[in-house]
């Protein structure tokens, strides 16, 4: 249940913290003339796409870990069912 709750709560954090990003990327943007807007967009795509393919691939590690706690201790009769 509280594995569960974490990985609510990181994938809801992890969304919250992409769109702080694009908001302020965007903010950014609007200042800089035309290819230096793009460039910049470009640079901070590929990075952030880069790390939200990181965190993707920690909660998916977090959830098949959950996965394999609940099974494990159902087949043991660890937790009431």
């Amino acid at each position: 249940m509280i594995l569960r709750a974490l990985l609510i709560l990181a994938a809801s954090a992890g969304s919250f913290g992409q769109f702080l990003q694009e908001r302020h990327r965007l903010k950014v943007i609007t200042g800089l003339p035309g290819r230096k807007a793009r460039d910049y967009y470009e640079a901070t795509r590929t990075r952030d796409e880069r790390l939200m393919f990181g965190v993707t691939l920690v909660l998916v590690a977090a959830a098949v870990a959950a996965m394999i706690v609940t099974f494990a201790s159902k087949a043991t009769g660890a937790l009431p069912a």
